[in-house]
Parts: C-alpha cells; sequence; structure tokens
C-alpha cells in the first residue's frame, strides 16, 4: 500500500468513526432519523469528494496546461455534485445542518490525520 493510499484509508476510518459518532448523539439530542439520515448523508458527499480528489490527484501527468485544465474540471464537477447533494437533501426534507455537520465530519477526520502527521 502506497503513502496517498494509507493515507486515504486513515482518513476514511477517522471520518466513518466520527460521523458515527455525531450520528449517536444526534439520535439522542433530536431524535429524529431525518437528522441522522442528514449528517451520514454529508459524510457520503464529503468522501465522494476527497475521493474523487485523490483520483484526479493520482491521474495528474507532467504537462502543467493539462494538468490545470484537468483540475478546473475536477474542481467545477465536484461542486456540482455537492450542490446537487445538498439540493436533493433539502428537497427530502433532510436538514442542511445536518447535511453540513456530516460534511464537517470528513473535514475533522482530515484534521485529525493532518495534525498526528505534522513533523516537530
Amino acid at each position: 500500500m502506497n503513502e496517498i493510499q494509507a493515507m486515504s484509508k486513515k482518513i476514511i476510518e477517522w471520518s466513518v468513526f466520527f460521523t458515527a459518532g455525531v450520528s449517536i448523539l444526534a439520535v439522542f439530542f433530536f431524535q429524529d432519523i431525518k437528522v441522522v439520515l442528514g449528517i451520514i448523508l454529508g459524510q457520503v458527499i464529503a468522501l465522494v469528494g476527497y475521493l474523487m480528489i485523490v483520483r484526479m490527484a493520482l491521474s495528474l501527468g507532467t504537462d502543467e496546461k493539462a494538468g490545470k485544465s484537468q483540475g478546473m474540471t475536477g474542481y467545477l464537477v465536484r461542486y456540482l455534485l455537492y450542490a446537487c447533494f445538498f439540493g436533493f437533501g433539502a428537497y427530502t426534507g433532510l436538514s442542511v445542518i445536518a447535511l453540513l455537520i456530516g460534511f464537517l465530519c470528513h473535514k475533522a477526520a482530515i484534521l485529525l490525520y493532518a495534525y498526528q502527521q505534522r513533523k516537530d
């Protein structure tokens, strides 16, 4: 397993762990399945975006112009995907705040990984 795969695996594990913890807390505090589903969907959205970033980064070549074009295309596709998922969640009655919290669970996992890997 190369370094990027090991990093991704650890980040995904932490992301699922954080989301599970927050979802359990949401069950007790809100007692609403839509809040829990919103948190889970938010995390899925974040994971899909993260995996798209990793795949794009691994496929970049040495041509700078092509790399910029590929990066911009990936960026636009990712943000359109985020908008569609968040729009779908809001349309189905899921809490947009819950979607954002699920999304932020993944961001917390990335920050934890970066903190663990920092060089002193």
